[in-house]
């Protein structure tokens, strides 16, 4: 040692930061930071992004955000999840380090609020910036601080600790030694994240989890013949607690909503007693710290798993809604972030298709209320006359989605005074090939969609339409709405016979959307019924057809318990009485 060596090598040596004191530092590239890894900051990918193979990003200023403790029972339900994650492979240091504590606050850093995102229209489907891993973590970011802001007890738990065999892999010296690694440890990380057995369920969740099979999967499953998710995605989440939380989620709050048939103690036909206090924001929760920890695994971020339990938790935060008005819209853009990282779209096939017809249903509805166009980009492939009958159904949903979209373009163009004179010919253009494909649609329909033999009163207002199956007449209605979005936002006719020929499109599309409501009881048809009925009403002028539309409504809701269709209802007596006033105004009574 030379002189002086060892006076010096004491004045350098760092002092150990206090735990909770300077641990947690502002440096270092987002991905290290989301996963708690350390960073050395390299340029333009640093050392562990290069060596795990993951997307650098660098964010040009992330805040620091920090919630308040997480409450002794949600600590305990974590536990719970945590060994039910890990499996019983894992180290117990490693397991209690990543447990978390009560007593320390738990930083959530809230991604979507800092990275800059190209705008939609400028967004290239083919950027490497959206991976699945990204995708999914901003998705559950969007939820986690919403919930934080809803629940000051509500924080999110670590990402659990590296893996001994993951801390090697950043070792690799050679390219050909790191994939091979990387084979293997993907092969065997998902039994960290599943279970090798099904879960034990006691009395009270197996009746919530039959809840959900038989009724509430109906919705998501709506024109699916196999009913992936009431068979299924059941199965899958006995060995996924993050899926088997988001189910019993959405049973327990569903089931909330009906008329409570149990007094405390007692149990229904299906095992369920009643429901303790805010039972569903508990499953909710423990279903974000699950998937909180799961995305620590890149299996896990390209599973069908995430995809499900994304779709359910959206169906969650839609019934959930008081108004409409709440969070469940913007989150849609995360479970279409999923999907895209995924490459998930209408003809993926299984569940993953399953997922994403029914994320499609939920985000025209979103669209059309937030005058914007849907997010999907997928053009179908298969024309119609190559569709089966249910694959017919579900092109209706499509071509809505294009009629929503035609509506909220034409919209922008008409507010807006400097638009291109081209754009009114591209909206037209677009508008004859949309009636085009309807025009196509209807012609390729067999006799599963063509009204049976029904009994008829004189007093009904509308003539009563039996379709069965069910959801084929709910497909009837999807186009029936499209073809009403189009003719209300298409320039006016020229000429008497042209009025009269937009009055009769509107006419046979309100007669078929309400005669065929009135016949449809199925649950799982109610709320696409119901948002057809409310495109129905905003173009009847008759009085007793108004209070019709408005029983109509009513109906869907008691059946399926979806609290935003009386704000729905409201909306139409507005509209109304607005039309009515104007055409007080004109002169005209």
């Amino acid at each position: 040692m030379e002189p002086g060596e060892g006076d010096h090598s004491l004045q350098r040596k760092r002092l150990r930061k206090p735990r909770g004191r300077g641990l947690r530092t502002n440096t270092g590239c987002l991905t290290c930071r989301k996963r708690h890894k350390k960073c050395d900051e390299r340029r333009p990918v640093c050392g562990p992004c290069t060596a795990r193979c993951r997307d650098c990003i660098y964010p040009s200023n992330l805040d620091t955000v920090s919630t308040t403790a997480v409450p002794e029972a949600q600590s305990q339900s974590q536990s719970a999840d945590s060994d039910w994650l890990h499996g019983e492979n894992d180290d117990p240091g490693t397991s209690a380090s990543s447990a978390p504590a009560a007593s320390r606050p738990i930083p959530v850093a809230p991604l979507h609020a800092n990275v800059n995102v190209p705008p939609q229209d400028t967004w290239s489907p083919d950027s490497a910036f959206w991976t699945t891993d990204f995708a999914s973590t901003r998705w559950l970011d969007l939820l986690a601080n919403d919930a934080a802001q809803a629940d000051s007890g509500f924080s999110l738990a670590p990402t659990p600790a590296p893996r001994e065999g993951d801390e090697r892999l950043t070792q690799a010296a050679d390219i050909q030694s790191l994939h091979t690694r990387l084979s293997v440890v993907a092969a065997a990380e998902r039994k960290s994240w599943q279970a090798n057995a099904d879960a034990t369920l006691t009395s009270h969740e197996a009746g919530l989890l039959r809840h959900f099979a038989e009724r509430c999967a109906l919705w998501l499953d709506l024109f699916d013949p196999q009913r992936l998710f009431s068979t299924h995605a059941i199965r899958l989440a006995l060995r996924n607690a993050g899926l088997m939380k988001a189910i019993l989620a959405l049973a327990a709050r569903h089931r909330a909503k009906l008329p409570q048939i149990t007094q405390a103690g007692e149990q229904d036909s299906q095992g369920l007693s009643a429901l303790a206090d805010n039972e569903w924001i508990r499953y909710y929760y423990e279903t974000l710290h699950y998937v909180q920890e799961a995305l620590a695994y890149n299996s896990y971020t390209n599973s069908k798993e995430l995809l499900a339990t994304a779709i359910v938790i959206s169906s969650y935060e839609m019934l959930d809604e008081s108004d409409g008005q709440g969070n469940w819209q913007r989150h849609l853009k995360g479970v279409f972030w999923i999907q895209r990282s995924q490459d998930v779209n209408g003809a993926s096939g299984g569940l993953r298709q399953a997922v994403w017809w029914a994320w499609l249903r939920q985000d025209i509805w979103a669209a059309f209320r937030e005058k914007r166009p849907c997010l999907s980009f997928w053009v179908p492939v298969q024309k119609c006359h190559e569709l089966d009958q249910n694959g017919l159904a579900d092109r209706a949903m499509y071509l809505l989605s294009q009629a929503v979209n035609y509506y909220a373009h034409s919209r922008a163009v008409a507010m807006d005074p400097m638009a291109d004179p081209s754009a009114s010919l591209n909206l037209h253009q677009v508008k004859e090939e949309l009636l085009r494909s309807i025009e196509q649609w209807k012609s390729c329909l067999g006799d599963q969609y063509k009204p049976l033999p029904i009994p008829s009163s004189p007093s009904d207002v509308f003539t009563r339409l039996w379709v069965h199956p069910p959801q084929f007449g709910v497909a009837l209605q999807a186009i029936s709405f499209a073809q009403i979005l189009i003719a209300l936002h298409s320039p006016t006719p020229v000429g008497f016979n042209g009025y009269l020929r937009l009055q009769k499109t509107l006419s046979d599309a309100v007669d078929t959307i309400c005669g065929i409501a009135m016949e449809l009881e199925d649950e799982g048809c109610q709320i696409m019924s119901a948002q057809c009925l409310y495109g129905a009403g905003l173009c009847v002028q008759d009085g007793p057809k108004q209070d019709k539309i408005v029983l109509l409504m009513e109906a869907c809701e008691s059946r399926v318990g979806w609290a935003p269709m009386a704000t729905w209802r409201d909306d139409l007596r507005h509209e109304w009485a607005k039309a009515d006033g104007e055409r007080g105004q004109d002169g005209f009574t």
